[in-house]
């Protein structure tokens, strides 16, 4: 009896953390992954953080009015893999640098992004593949 009662728990359990670990989230569901957008704009913030690492960046529109954008990137630990130190992406990603932002939108139209690319006025270039990894781009080390 005791050994049934303990299958029974284990499969439960799997079955409970195997749905975590697919609720994680869905990219593919909140951005179109096979649309990518190119936008200019003034740095505001970068946080180096988990889950994911954030851009902020300012932008004006067609329209001249200023948006608010942002985008998101991968963990601490997977840009540290990559060879980014938060110390180099703290300095140039600092507020107010020029940035030119390449990512997957929104599919609701929001102003987010899955980050893919970020160039800055000095050709600094940090680019990822969709899988996470530098693929160009200067050295990381700088």
């Amino acid at each position: 009896m005791k050994a049934r009662l303990a299958v029974i728990l284990a499969v439960a359990c799997g079955m409970l953390m195997g749905t975590q670990l697919f609720a994680h989230h869905g990219t593919g569901i909140s951005y179109d992954m096979h649309k990518t957008v190119v936008v200019k704009g003034v740095i505001t913030k970068f946080a180096f953080q988990n889950p994911h690492s954030q851009l902020y960046f300012d932008v004006t529109d067609a329209q001249g009015n200023l948006v608010h954008w942002a985008a998101e990137m991968r963990a601490p630990g997977n840009l540290e893999a990559n060879g980014y130190t938060r110390k180099q992406l703290m300095d140039k990603l600092a507020p107010g640098a020029a940035v030119e932002v390449t990512g997957n939108p929104s599919k609701a139209g929001s102003p987010v992004m899955v980050f893919v690319k970020a160039t800055l006025a000095d050709g600094w270039c940090m680019c990822n593949d969709a899988g996470g990894g530098r693929d160009t781009g200067d050295a990381p080390a700088n």
